[in-house]
């Protein structure tokens, strides 16, 4: 029979640690319940009535290919799943796929490939499949346009659990509409220095251990809230490690009273229902001198279930890189964790090694290398966890999404023959916009793709416009499910250059013209007297005013329509030319006017007039 494994955790504080208290950690909500009872459920329901403990598996018991074949998570090669991977999965040999960013190209894309992984699953009659990636945020965020959009370390300096409950929620929400189940996140170590690898990749949230507590367990809890499964890592924590453990053989002699800190954020998640945990590659000789936590039955046992009362999926780091870096075979480490009781296996080499590595522990389960009783307690735990997971929301409606509208705007500076234009749409979806796509065309000629910054989700494109020359601009969206509008258009329009000397423009007294080379035309426009203005008069969607900043010029107020809008300060401690200073914008053509006025600053009174710049649509 399948080993029972307990439903309670250990009792509280019984490890001698405490949960963080303050500010930050009054933020946070318990939500035993919420993340046990699931779990708890699907652990019952997984459970076999009968069958002798340790005996081979009878017919209706898992067969040993089926008890190694869901430890295993592995990783896939290029951009479409093989047909030999696909078949591993329908027969039950693999347990979970981890995607990293080489995988994946679009959101259509990334929706279509797990759904051929989890349709594999389905086909073969196997447990739902864990598809997995490592969405931490800011370094290590393997599907780009999906949030967090704040780094742990941003998060950690906010220090609040309510954004990092959001920022979860959110990642697992559009992880989800394109079939990810699996965030393997959050980091919960603690650094003891800036020597440490994990503060050095910009992977850590603080060096407080209270405030990592806090912040992990609400970033688990909002995963969790998504529909996503969470998984804390690296247990029992790297805050010590000096060097990568995927590539280096880490050896950390720290005490058990020096490491307990960094046991702070496990305990406080696993009261709190943490599903899934990940162990470290490295050696912790106050635990277990000769074994790294991914395979030391005093590790991944004694002291996450024992101590900690752990009751979830445990699993390891790759075991690719740290074998090369040991000079054994990932299948050797594959072994050791199995019998050592570590629920999954993280093999990121190459299909071909995976599935030798399957083969070998299947051999090593059949002689009783691995224990049977371990075998069949991790097949419960996964299992159970399995029987939670959620399925994709199925989204198959496109966007909203608005035409896009070209305008000049403030804080920017006048070229020669351009001008800055900011060229901005509004996208939704509640699976969040993973692309847009832009295409602009020039004097009527053919459409062309403009570049976006990556990962192509913001909903602007700043570009210099010719003046005199027509553009006309078209967007179109695609969701986190892969579904994509119609295309958008914006108005054709041309951005016109309107000199001071301007007819159009009407001055009154106190004003001079002066020569200036930096000035747009040539010229300048200014007053020093305090009242004077000038007011242009044009026929536009968007106008624009331009202005020398220095040392000697003042402030001046901006009436647009006869209607007071704003002051504008154009004191500068240097000199700028050419600066745009103000615009305002309309919904279409109209006839309007924009009015300058002296405001009188004591001490340096000069405003300048370079030039105005309109957007006509056409």
């Amino acid at each position: 029979m399948i080993r029972a494994v307990s439903s309670h955790p250990a009792a509280r504080g019984s490890s001698g640690l405490h949960a963080p208290t303050g500010s930050i950690a009054a933020e946070t909500h318990l939500i035993v319940s919420k993340r046990l009872a699931p779990l708890l459920l699907a652990l019952a329901l997984a459970l076999p009535s009968s069958a002798a403990i340790g005996a081979k598996p009878a017919a209706a018991s898992p067969t040993y290919a089926q008890l190694v074949g869901q430890k295993l998570m592995v990783a896939m090669t290029g951009t479409t799943p093989s047909a030999a991977l696909l078949d591993r999965i329908k027969l039950g040999q693999v347990g979970g796929v981890i995607l990293f960013g080489t995988n994946i190209t679009d959101a259509a894309h990334l929706a279509a490939l797990t759904a051929k992984l989890r349709g594999a699953a389905t086909a073969g009659g196997q447990p739902p499949l864990l598809i997995a990636t490592d969405q931490e945020g800011g370094s290590v965020k393997r599907v780009p346009w999906a949030p967090p959009t704040l780094t742990v370390p941003q998060m950690g300096t906010l220090g609040s659990a309510s954004t990092a409950t959001s920022q979860g929620r959110a990642t697992a929400t559009i992880l989800g509409c394109a079939g990810i189940n699996n965030d393997l996140a959050p980091v919960a170590d603690v650094p003891v220095t800036t020597s440490s690898f994990m503060y050095q990749q910009g992977r850590t949230w603080s060096f407080s251990a209270a405030t990592t507590t806090t912040l992990s367990d609400a970033f688990a809890t909002g995963l969790e809230d998504g529909g996503g499964v969470p998984t804390m890592k690296h247990f029992p924590g790297l805050g010590y490690a000096a060097a990568n453990t995927d590539s280096n053989v880490v050896t950390i002699s720290a005490s058990t009273s020096a490491l307990a800190p960094g046991l702070q954020p496990y305990e406080a998640a696993i009261g709190h229902g943490i599903p899934m945990i990940m162990l470290s590659n490295a050696t912790y000789t106050a635990y277990d001198s000769a074994n790294a936590a991914g395979w030391s039955h005093a590790i991944s046992v004694g002291l996450l279930r024992t101590t900690l009362g752990f009751t979830g999926v445990s699993i390891t780091d790759s075991l690719t890189g740290t074998a090369a870096a040991r000079g054994v075979t990932p299948t050797s480490l594959a072994i050791r964790a199995a019998i050592a009781g570590t629920d999954m296996i993280l093999l990121t080499g190459s299909e071909a090694s995976t599935s030798a590595s399957y083969s070998s522990l299947v051999t090593a389960a059949t002689n009783g290398t691995i224990p049977l009783a371990t075998l069949e307690a991790s097949y419960t735990r996964i299992l159970a966890l399995k029987a939670t997971l959620q399925a994709p929301t199925g989204d198959t409606t496109a966007p909203s999404l608005t035409a896009p509208v070209s305008n000049p705007f403030s804080a920017s500076t006048l070229g020669t023959t351009t001008t800055p234009i900011r060229t901005a749409w509004t996208g939704s979806d509640p699976c969040g916009i993973s692309r847009y796509t832009v295409e602009r065309r020039v004097n009527g000629g053919g459409w062309a793709v403009q570049a976006l910054a990556s990962p192509g989700t913001a909903p602007s494109i700043v570009q210099s416009l010719t003046f005199g020359d027509t553009y006309r601009y078209v967007v179109k969206a695609t969701d986190g499910a892969g579904n994509t509008t119609t295309w958008r258009y914006g108005p054709t329009f041309e951005a016109l250059l309107t000199q001071n000397s301007s007819s159009a423009i009407a001055y009154g007294p106190g004003w001079l013209a002066v020569g200036n080379s930096y000035a747009s035309g040539g010229t300048l426009a200014y007053s020093t007297a305090g009242g004077a203005s000038a007011t242009f008069h044009f026929t536009g969607r968007a106008v624009s005013w331009v202005a020398m900043r220095g040392p000697s010029r003042g402030s001046a107020k901006v009436y647009v329509d006869g209607v007071y809008r704003t002051t504008i300060n154009l004191y500068a401690t240097t000199f700028a030319a050419k600066q745009i200073l103000f615009a305002a914008t309309w919904a279409s053509n109209g006839s309007h006017s924009i009015t300058i006025v002296n405001a009188g600053t004591a001490g340096h009174s000069r405003v300048d007039i370079d030039a105005f710049v309109r957007v006509v649509d056409l």
